[in-house]
């Protein structure tokens, strides 16, 4: 995978991460960075990466639309490719096939922090303090281990404290969920990738 470590600043076009939403045409047409794709890099004590969302991520799946804070899958870790809907993670055999048992769940990318049009290239947040995170309608604590929905939604779920989790680990919870959000000390595996 190349440009995964960077030493350079990276190209932002407003300044700031949480907002990025580049097309093709911005990278030649207002002095980008191609090769910016997979880079990850920190801002402001959060850390990044720049990847691509789907052009399939469009209100006809069952996910629709990708709005602020949902998580993001890996369609193609290999081009940085994400996307919100779980029946293409990690792109399945067939069309509208999910990963069995439910193990789309462990190949969480990262945070949307704006919402994103399809095609387009982002940040995804794959680390920061209090990052809201839609709740998935279920119910937290306090230092709960916080995992993905099992849910046609793009949301989080939430693991008791004591028990071990089963799958990727996104975080902890900061306290209850209010209005369909949960404030998460979110922490991907960001070396992993």
């Amino acid at each position: 995978m190349p440009n995964s470590v960077r030493t350079q600043p990276i190209w932002l076009p407003t300044g700031n991460p949480d907002t990025t939403n580049i097309t093709s045409d911005d990278f030649t047409g207002m002095g980008g960075q191609p090769g910016s794709l997979g880079q990850k890099f920190d801002f402001n004590d959060r850390m990044y990466q720049r990847v691509r969302l789907d052009s399939g991520a469009v209100a006809a799946n069952p996910p629709g639309i990708p709005a602020t804070n949902d998580l993001l899958y890996w369609k193609d870790k290999d081009n940085y490719l994400v996307t919100n809907d779980r029946r293409q993670t990690m792109a399945p055999l067939a069309s509208g096939t999910i990963v069995s048992g439910g193990g789309y769940r462990n190949f969480v990318a990262g945070i949307l922090r704006n919402a994103a049009t399809a095609g387009r290239y982002i940040d995804i947040l794959q680390k920061g303090d209090a990052i809201p995170v839609p709740d998935g309608g279920n119910t937290f604590a306090v230092g709960e281990t916080v995992i993905a929905e099992d849910d046609t939604v793009a949301a989080a779920d939430r693991v008791a404290v004591g028990t071990a989790p089963t799958f990727q680990r996104l975080g902890i919870a900061r306290g209850a969920a209010s209005g369909g959000t949960v404030n998460v000390d979110i922490d991907i595996d960001y070396e992993q990738y």
